[in-house]
C-alpha cells in the first residue's frame, strides 16, 4: 500500500471558504464541527450526484489520522465502485484522490444548493430527498 499520504486535500481556490461558511451560516452543519464530517459529506453528496471534479492547487484540509473504520469503509467503497477493481485498494495515493475529487465535486453542489438566499432551507431540501429515497 502507497503511504506517502497522511492528510486529505480540498482545493485552494475556494473550498475551505465554503467549508467554513457551511459551519457557521447553514443550521443543519452547525453539528458539523470537524472538517472530516463536513468533507465526508461533502464526498457523499458529490459521489450520489456523480460530480467529481479533479483539484486544482491543493490544500490540506485534515489528517488521515482522524479517519475511524467506518470512514475508510466509505471511502474504499467509493474508490472501488469507481475503478470497478479491488485493486485500488493496494493504491491509498489513489483512493484519497477519488475522495477529494468526489468531495470537492459534492461541495460544488452543495454550494448551489444552499446558495444566497436559501438559508436553513437546506435541511427541508435534504430531508425531502431523505424522503424519496426510503
Amino acid at each position: 500500500m502507497t503511504s506517502s499520504v497522511d492528510r486529505l486535500y480540498v482545493d485552494e481556490s475556494g473550498d475551505k471558504k465554503i467549508y467554513d461558511r457551511l459551519k457557521t451560516e447553514e443550521p443543519f452543519f452547525k453539528n458539523y464541527t470537524g472538517n472530516k464530517e463536513l468533507f465526508l459529506f461533502a464526498m457523499a453528496v458529490g459521489f450520489k450526484n456523480e460530480k467529481r471534479l479533479p483539484l486544482g492547487k491543493r490544500l490540506g484540509y485534515f489528517l488521515e489520522k482522524d479517519l475511524k473504520y467506518e470512514d475508510y469503509v466509505l471511502i474504499n467503497a467509493i474508490a472501488i465502485n469507481e475503478t470497478e477493481s479491488l485493486d485500488v485498494l493496494a493504491n491509498k495515493v489513489e483512493i484519497f484522490k477519488i475522495a477529494e475529487e468526489y468531495a470537492h465535486g459534492g461541495l460544488k453542489f452543495l454550494s448551489k444548493e444552499i446558495g444566497p438566499g436559501h438559508y436553513g432551507s437546506f435541511s427541508k431540501n435534504f430531508e425531502l430527498q431523505l424522503d424519496k429515497i426510503i
